[in-house]
């Protein structure tokens, strides 16, 4: 069984419900951020950057053992074992997801992880750097909320690992905004299909107790 080491937030959620829609099955502990448990010896001799998640498969490749770090490794992984069609088999499709998702997991996570430090980290307010990090949080959503006004999904007419990792940004990261969803009718329309997915529904309940 797949080991995870997560945290409640979207990075961790991006993961659950990639295992979860993958149908891979695995165990979840729970990372305490605040009480510094990434910090610990046993934590980094996992993951030397102190980051959650991180997985160990006893079964990768070949039989091997394999440990992964970084959210968008860990759900391409659990989107490729499944062999479920989270990820394309036609190379140009498959290129594509590639690119939106490492855009997730760089363009879009970056304004969204500073807008928080921003806001709610930084010992002193900085304008500035409120308002040019909310604007690069609006602008990604602003993105997708096109794309998705053209299609089902992110990446065409088929639920894919890339849904998986726009879903907690859309969910979770976007709702510390102002108005949340309200000036992306699409993506709005697009959260609330999602949502309605069992494994969606797992995912986001993994660790929110």
């Amino acid at each position: 069984m797949i080991q995870l080491w997560s945290v409640p937030t979207a990075n961790g959620q991006k993961v659950h419900i990639a295992l979860e829609e993958a149908g891979l099955a695995y165990s979840a502990t729970m990372i305490d951020l605040p009480k510094g448990e990434h910090r610990t010896p046993e934590f980094l001799a996992l993951n030397p950057f102190g980051k959650a998640p991180v997985m160990r498969d006893p079964d990768g490749p070949g039989g091997r053992e394999i440990l992964l770090a970084e959210t968008l490794a860990i759900a391409w992984y659990a989107a490729e074992k499944a062999g479920n069609e989270l990820v394309a088999e036609d190379p140009a499709l498959r290129a594509e997801q590639l690119m939106w998702a490492s855009a997730i997991s760089s363009s879009v996570a970056m304004p969204f992880a500073m807008q928080f430090f921003a806001t709610q980290l930084a010992p002193t307010p900085d304008p500035w750097l409120i308002e040019t990090m909310t604007g690069g949080a609006r602008g990604a959503l602003a993105v997708f909320d096109a794309r998705l006004a053209e299609q089902a999904f992110v990446c065409g007419g088929a639920f894919s690992v890339v849904d998986c990792l726009l879903f907690p940004v859309v969910a979770t990261s976007a709702k510390r905004l102002k108005d949340w969803l309200d000036p992306y009718p699409a993506l709005r329309g697009w959260h609330d299909r999602i949502l309605e997915r069992p494994g969606v529904k797992r995912g986001m309940a993994v660790g929110a107790d």
